[in-house]
């Protein structure tokens, strides 16, 4: 089953030359999603009565091209496969015009949320989102980020900056944990001034390791490539809470 949903590009959705932002792209997808996972019984509203919920793991985005502001999208999304512990989702954002905008792919866990463990997902579940099997935007499963760089002897590193960045209410999502969007709100306060106001990132990877809390101060490291691609590290007391990479 193929899920859709049509969307504007509002004043707060654009960002540079008044087309929208990355922001936005992934709010979209987060929505279509959600609304998906309504329709069939295992959404937003059910999480009350059965105290589970799903949970990102990963992200994987390419921007194509960029509507402009007060233009439509519409929003594509379908489950493409379950395995035990991880179902995984596609996106795919088009245009008036029906051109791609946008791909995506991501990774989930259904967490009860009160013993903190996830749910061993069956066959069951692929039925009731009428999963497309084989259906996949991109031509690759989602990878792990590589992390491993000697910062002391790597020539294609431009700089390195680390920032702490305190987690306030309006980070904050509906289960209690730091929202999905907000960890790249919170990296980009951490590109340099003129990477972030001249350069668009159109693929963006995120990996999401551990939940953070309210009032949690994390540590943000960010390494700025010559290309301007960056890569950035969330972390506090020695524990990884997320990576992005953006090219």
């Amino acid at each position: 089953m193929i899920y859709r949903e049509k969307y504007k590009v509002e004043l707060e959705d654009i960002g540079m030359h008044n087309r929208i932002s990355n922001k936005r792209i992934i709010t979209i997808m987060e929505d279509v999603a959600a609304a998906h996972s309504d329709s069939v019984g295992y959404g937003v509203k059910e999480v009350g009565q059965t105290n589970c919920a799903w949970v990102l793991l990963d992200w994987k985005i390419k921007v194509v091209n960029r509507p402009e502001y007060n233009t439509h999208i519409e929003a594509f999304t379908w489950s493409r496969k379950s395995d035990k512990l991880c179902a995984y989702r596609d996106f795919e954002l088009r245009d008036n015009n029906g051109n791609v905008c946008a791909l995506g792919t991501s990774r989930w866990l259904y967490m009860n949320l009160i013993r903190r463990r996830p749910v061993v997902l069956n066959q069951q579940m692929n039925e009731i989102y009428d999963t497309e099997e084989g259906k996949m935007v991109f031509d690759e499963e989602i990878c792990k980020i590589d992390t491993e760089i000697d910062a002391g002897s790597n020539d294609n590193i431009k700089e390195i900056i680390e920032k702490t960045y305190k987690v306030e209410r309006r980070d904050m999502d509906i289960n209690g944990h730091m929202h999905n969007v907000s960890y790249i709100e919170a990296a980009y306060e951490v590109i340099p001034e003129d990477i972030y106001k001249n350069h668009e990132y159109s693929d963006i990877r995120v990996e999401y390791k551990k939940e953070i809390m309210e009032n949690q101060e994390i540590k943000i490291r960010c390494i700025v490539f010559k290309n301007n691609g960056c890569l950035i590290t969330m972390e506090s007391e020695n524990k990884l809470h997320a990576v992005i990479k953006l090219s």
